[in-house]
């Protein structure tokens, strides 16, 4: 690694050769520590070419210095530039190949690398798009998604499984004693099927599963 730099403003950057990229910080979460994903590990990351402003081409003219989240810059020995973009609840990682992106304005002329799959590319532009216009990101009023709440249960039923805990025990720890009373004897087994499917999920998700969480 050549440059790593990171700022609130303008994207800091002192040329350091030879110098590496820190560790991240282990006591932040995965939505707070400066993480770089390689291309090859990640698919959730867009490419783009970087031009000068004077000669943008199909791209579009940005200035970073506008954008109010955490930017962080990593530059590595074949040129090609990482950019970290992080906001409250979002995170966007863009490799740049071509001019400098410290120098602005410049023109950024986004890829669709995945065609004709394009509906993940059409996700993640956005959510760097509403980045970089510093909309607000609106969390359910109870934090989870349905999918993330999946995720968990299955994530807590699997640690609660290896420890040896019964299905029942986990289904306290997921829903509450009260709602377990009320349901868990229930002929058509709803919450017992929710558990076990839990727990399947969770075995899933260690033996290699939690690579779809990446793409």
């Amino acid at each position: 690694m050549e440059q790593c730099c990171s700022g609130l403003g303008d994207v800091l950057c002192a040329p350091r050769p030879g110098a590496s990229i820190s560790f991240a910080d282990p006591h932040k979460t995965a939505l707070e520590a400066d993480v770089f994903w390689r291309v090859e590990d990640y698919l959730r990351i867009i490419s783009a070419y970087v031009r000068s402003s004077d000669d943008p081409g199909f791209g579009s003219i940005v200035s970073l210095g506008q954008v109010r989240c955490r930017k962080t810059l990593l530059k590595t020995k074949d040129g090609k530039q990482h950019l970290l973009l992080r906001d409250r609840g979002r995170v966007a990682q863009i490799r740049c190949v071509g001019e400098d992106i410290r120098v602005e304005p410049f023109a950024l002329e986004l890829v669709v690398d995945e065609f004709p799959s394009v509906e993940s590319r059409q996700r993640l532009t956005k959510r760097f798009a509403d980045i970089y216009r510093n909309r607000p990101y609106r969390l359910p009023k109870d934090g989870w998604t349905v999918e993330s709440m999946r995720d968990r249960d299955a994530l807590a039923a699997l640690d609660m499984r290896l420890e040896e805990r019964s299905y029942r025990a986990i289904a306290v720890f997921l829903y509450g004693e009260k709602a377990v009373r009320d349901d868990w004897i229930n002929p058509n087994r709803t919450m017992k099927n929710r558990v076990i499917r839990s727990v399947k999920r969770g075995f899933r998700m260690m033996n290699g599963g939690y690579r779809t969480l990446l793409r």
